[in-house]
C-alpha cells in the first residue's frame, strides 16, 4: 500500500469496527455515507460520537453538512478546538457496488479540515493498476487518506484485516483498538495464506486490467 505502517487484526469485521472508536469518541463528529456497511455501523455505534449521515455518494449533501458544522464551530470556537471530525466512506460500497468519489472527498477534507477514513475491504485487490484500491484507481496520494482499512477475507482469501497509514496514526491502535488489544493473534497459517495471495497479486498485475 506504500504507507509508513500497518496493523493486523485477527478478524476482518473487527478491523474497521475497532478502528473508528479508537479515534472518534463521545462528542466527536462523524460524517458517514448512508450506504455504509454493517461493520462500519458497529464502529459508529461503539464510538458514541455524533453521527451525521449524508446521501450516498452525494458530495453536495456532504458539503452542506460540513458547512452547517462550520457555522456551529464559529459560534462556539472553544468547543470546536477539542472536537474531532471525520469523514467515513467505503472505497467500493458493499451494499451498492458503487465506487466512492475519492477526488471530491479529498478536496472536502482539506477545505473543511476533517480527517478521512477509507474502508477498502471490497476495493483492495480489485481496483487500481496493481490492486492497491481506490487511491491507486484515482491516482490519489496515499498520504491524503488518514486511515485505510480492509479485511483479508475477500481478495486475499484468508481471515483477518489490516489498517495502514502514518506511523503515529497506526501506533495509536495498538493500545486503543479493542479488536486488537482484546483478541488473540491471527493464526500463522492464515497470515501465510494472505502473504501468498499478495505475492500472486504482485507477480500478476495484468489480472487487474481484466477485472
Amino acid at each position: 500500500m506504500k504507507t509508513e505502517e500497518a496493523i493486523l487484526y485477527s478478524y476482518g469485521f473487527a478491523t474497521i469496527a475497532s478502528a473508528i472508536p479508537a479515534y472518534s469518541k463521545r462528542g466527536d463528529i462523524l460524517f458517514v455515507d448512508e450506504a455504509a456497511c454493517f461493520a462500519v455501523q458497529k464502529g459508529l455505534q461503539a464510538s458514541r460520537s455524533n453521527i451525521k449521515f449524508f446521501k450516498h455518494n452525494d458530495m453536495a449533501d456532504l458539503e452542506h453538512l460540513l458547512q452547517e458544522q462550520e457555522i456551529e464551530d464559529q459560534k462556539n470556537p472553544r468547543k470546536a478546538r477539542v472536537t474531532r471530525k471525520f469523514i467515513v466512506v467505503e472505497g467500493l460500497f458493499i451494499n451498492t457496488g458503487d465506487i466512492c468519489p475519492l477526488p471530491a472527498l479529498v478536496k472536502l477534507k482539506y477545505k473543511y479540515k476533517v480527517r478521512l477514513f477509507l474502508e477498502e475491504s471490497f476495493s483492495f485487490g480489485v481496483l487500481g493498476e496493481h490492486g492497491r484500491g481506490v487511491t491507486e484507481h484515482f491516482g490519489i496520494n496515499i498520504d491524503d487518506i488518514d486511515l485505510i482499512s480492509a479485511n483479508m477475507e475477500n481478495s486475499l482469501a484468508s481471515i483477518g484485516g489490516f489498517c495502514c497509514g502514518r506511523t503515529f496514526v497506526i501506533d495509536h491502535q495498538r493500545l486503543s483498538g479493542q479488536g486488537y488489544c482484546f483478541s488473540a493473534s491471527l493464526p500463522p497459517l492464515l497470515a501465510a495464506a494472505a502473504i501468498e495471495a499478495l505475492n500472486i497479486m504482485q507477480e500478476n498485475p495484468g489480472n487487474f486490467s481484466r477485472i
